[in-house]
């Protein structure tokens, strides 16, 4: 039944914001319901909504990926308009009132004067057609952010330096791969090419931090997949909140008959060069509002625990959280996702940053010498995303003076 949900919430969401796209219609903008093609284009979304879930849900029952993945892009291209629709008819009309206003403030008017002149038709005009431009511009951006989706992933180059980083470190290329979410709208296309754009970074190593797959069949062989990237120190993996919505046990299967070892609650220590490297794994809480309490500090410890003393640590969280006691514990460099930065950003941060600057949204933060990097993600589990590309970064270590 959990392989329907987003089937089920999907059709619930379609539903509800068609029911409300055509009351705003009726109620607040009377002269375009007067229009057949806004009637006729009313009823229609919802119905090229019904249409693509049947496609979607007939695609899971045939196990037929093709008509689920066109019916799942469908069924989100329809739940975007809706969105975009509720949001900025209400804005549109109050140039309808506006007009209205206008019009009997002008039949007043002529009343006193004896008068059977007509209110200014110029004035009217640009009313009505400034009241379009908001459900426009809500339908392109929508569209847009649909399309963005489906780019490849930004590769950004990003330098990290700290004053005490031991030297063999120095230059080191560490590729992140976080939030692939293979399933309904990132297949193994998408994936291969993630890795042929990663291969072409040539990283000395590669970390994932959870939300790999939504497919717990094909889990394994997406590893295998990801285990082609060539690195010269190799692959390691935390867990995320879908490995535990797609069975957590299946997963940890997988990761032990694949390539890429699986850091839960554990460590792995690297020599690179004489240098020792500790990668260590938090393990996920699955839902934030029933957290125990001390949940990172203890997972965190144990993921620590067989760290050589003169390591230079990495934390692999997938919940960007862990920082907090990550930077109080002395961790250098933590690396996070599952926000997918909202999939929402303006000037290189996620909107929903702006709302609340306490949260680690995306991109880089810090605590004194602790650093944290949120990745917007590689993939997505909805396709949409506007100022927020999907990205796999790559970290450059780097030994400064000033820590800068």
């Amino acid at each position: 039944m959990r392989v329907f949900f987003p089937v089920i919430f999907s059709m619930i969401s379609i539903l509800l914001l068609s029911v409300i796209e055509i009351l705003l219609l009726k109620t607040l903008h009377r002269d375009w319901w007067q229009i057949p093609w806004v009637r006729k284009t009313s009823w229609g979304v919802p119905v090229a909504g019904l249409f693509g879930l049947s496609l979607w849900a007939l695609g899971i029952v045939l196990e037929f990926d093709p008509m689920l993945a066109i019916g799942a892009t469908l069924s989100a291209i329809v739940f975007v308009l809706g969105i975009a629709l509720m949001l900025s008819l209400p804005f549109s009309a109050v140039f309808h009132i506006i007009d209205r206003i206008v019009k009997w403030i002008g039949q007043k008017r002529n009343e006193r004067r004896d008068m059977d002149a007509q209110p200014d038709p110029g004035r009217r005009r640009l009313l009505t057609t400034s009241a379009m431009i908001f459900p426009a511009v809500a339908v392109v951006t929508g569209g847009r952010g649909v399309l963005n989706a489906y780019g490849d992933p930004r590769m950004p180059d990003i330098s990290l330096s700290w004053p005490d980083l031991p030297h063999a470190l120095e230059g080191l290329r560490v590729l992140h791969i976080s939030d692939v979410h293979i399933g309904f709208f990132i297949g193994f296309d998408e994936l291969e090419r993630m890795i042929e754009l990663s291969a072409e970074k040539q990283p000395d190593l590669v970390l994932i931090t959870g939300d790999f797959s939504d497919d717990a069949p094909t889990y394994l062989d997406a590893l295998r997949l990801a285990g082609q990237i060539p690195s010269r120190y190799g692959h390691f993996a935390s867990i995320g909140n879908h490995e535990y919505f797609r069975g957590i046990q299946s997963i940890i299967r997988s990761y032990e008959r694949g390539p890429i070892p699986l850091l839960l609650d554990s460590g792995a220590t690297v020599n690179i060069d004489g240098a020792a490297l500790h990668i260590a794994g938090a393990d996920d809480p699955r839902s934030m509002r029933n957290m125990p309490e001390h949940f990172f500090e203890r997972s965190i410890d144990q993921a620590m625990r067989d760290a050589p003393s003169d390591a230079f640590p990495i934390l692999l969280s997938h919940r960007p959280s862990g920082f907090d006691y990550a930077a109080r514990r002395g961790i250098p460099l933590t690396l996070a996702g599952h926000t997918h930065g909202g999939q929402i950003g303006f000037n290189g941060r996620s909107l929903l940053y702006t709302l609340n600057p306490e949260r680690y949204m995306w991109g880089l933060y810090e605590k004194g010498d602790a650093k944290l990097f949120v990745s917007a993600g590689a993939g997505h589990w909805f396709p949409y995303r506007i100022g927020c590309p999907a990205e796999i970064p790559t970290y450059i270590l780097r030994n400064s003076p000033t820590g800068t």
